[in-house]
């Protein structure tokens, strides 16, 4: 009985001191983390998402090891991976990675990858391409050449779209005799499309911060770098494709494992994508775009105003007059999750009462009988579009599903017919926010 007692004593004593010694360790791992998170380095992080297909990730890193002569950092997010991806991250020695417990799709690894970056520049790029010579200094080259331009991409052999190339090598080895040729710095190479694929894009780090992360409403993969795209032309910046620079895609090898879901997920991808955008070439068509400097927006210029949002944390912010307010006081208001980034982009404005709150949305949509239109009072013009008031200008909601994104739909609008909205100027358009999932983003 002494020796059971003995060895009793012995285990509980072990996991509480291993418990302790865990949370004490993790604890100062994080504060650390946080302490030097904000020091970025004037270099790109090369932000890889990866699922299932460990051949080609090594392949994939071995050639960012070898081709890559700027500075940069390695970032590997794991979407749960049962092929011992896992296992072969935490073996490698420099590189930086999250292993995930489950499958959160392109965005949401791309997402983390973007969260954990200290980079200067952001580089995305899929698990099975396979890099070349001068890659990414033909890419910085033309991405820095100037400041319209916000996202950069190479060409490759095997893509959807502009970025394809005729190739003739049989091997890896002819492929990079190809790329030795072929990857000469030469500004009169590059050339503004009106999209790029996602298995490659490099942007700044400020023009990050403008954009915002990746849209994890799209299932798995596919359209959401068609969806990031559509928002930096929106925002003003230019997409080019640097037919300077090519590097080698095999192509698809995640989707392509999906088997017969690939088609329903695509389908999903594409259906999420319409009912966003409605018209999006009408979109970059509208006049909002001649009244105003385009290089100075943000996405926040195409979010309403007079909304209760919430970031990564539990606390809920009022947006008004591109300010934000924490909210004090016990409230039931139902808030839009966006990411930090955008929170971030408005101006902290101090805080504001739970009951202050509730006043200035009552008094924002409902008719006004001094007939000023109150800040953030829903209009619907007689041909069934939705604007509201920011100062004096009228923003049009993309579709419906924008003013049900954040939650005005059930809001009383003000009719108006088009000779009293024509009185108005017409500022940036609404447009829904990214579906964010992960909590800390």
């Amino acid at each position: 009985m002494s020796d059971h007692l003995n060895q009793k004593g012995y285990n509980d004593g072990y996991h509480k001191g291993f418990s302790q010694g865990y949370a004490e360790g993790y604890s100062r791992g994080r504060a650390e983390g946080i302490n030097r998170y904000p020091a970025l380095f004037e270099g790109t992080s090369i932000i890889i998402p990866t699922y299932n297909q460990l051949g080609y990730l090594k392949e994939c890193i071995e050639s960012v090891l070898r081709y890559t002569n700027k500075p940069y950092e390695l970032i590997i997010i794991d979407n749960a991976s049962a092929d011992g991806t896992a296992e072969y991250l935490i073996s490698l020695q420099g590189i930086r990675f999250r292993i995930n417990q489950e499958n959160l799709g392109f965005a949401g690894a791309v997402n983390q990858g973007l969260m954990m970056s200290r980079g200067t520049t952001m580089l995305i790029l899929n698990n099975d391409a396979v890099v070349t010579v001068n890659w990414l200094s033909n890419l910085l080259a033309c991405l820095h050449s100037d400041s319209t331009i916000g996202i950069v991409g190479p060409v490759t052999n095997y893509i959807s779209g502009e970025q394809l190339i005729e190739t003739c090598y049989t091997n890896i080895h002819e492929m990079h005799q190809f790329a030795q040729l072929y990857n000469q710095s030469d500004a009169r190479r590059w050339s503004v499309t009106n999209r790029l694929t996602g298995f490659c894009m490099l942007l700044r780090r400020e023009d990050f911060i403008r954009l915002g992360y990746f849209d994890e409403g799209f299932e798995v993969g596919n359209c959401e770098d068609d969806d990031y795209g559509l928002r930096a032309r929106l925002l003003g910046m230019h997409l080019v494709i640097a037919r300077d620079t090519f590097i080698h895609h095999y192509g698809s090898v995640s989707m392509k494992s999906l088997n017969d879901k690939f088609d329903e997920v695509y389908a999903n991808n594409l259906s999420f994508y319409s009912q966003k955008w409605s018209d999006p070439h009408g979109l970059l068509h509208l006049g909002w775009q001649h009244n105003m400097t385009r290089s100075h927006l943000k996405m926040i210029d195409l979010y309403p105003t007079c909304i209760v949002v919430q970031g990564a944390g539990s606390k809920k912010y009022w947006i008004e007059n591109g300010n934000r307010h924490l909210i004090v006081g016990e409230h039931r208001f139902r808030a839009v999750r966006i990411s930090q980034v955008d929170l971030c982009s408005w101006h902290p404005a101090g805080e504001i009462s739970a009951e202050e709150v509730d006043r200035r949305m009552k008094e924002g949509f409902c008719s006004s009988d001094n007939g000023i239109i109150p800040e953030g009072r829903l209009i619907q013009g007689s041909d069934g579009s939705f604007f509201q008031c920011k100062g004096s200008t009228l923003h049009r909601f993309i579709n419906r599903h924008s003013l049900t994104a954040w939650q005005l739909d059930s809001y009383k609008s003000l009719l108006a017919d088009s000779a009293e909205l024509r009185k108005y100027e017409e500022g940036t358009p609404v447009i829904p926010p990214p579906v964010i999932k992960a909590n800390n983003i």
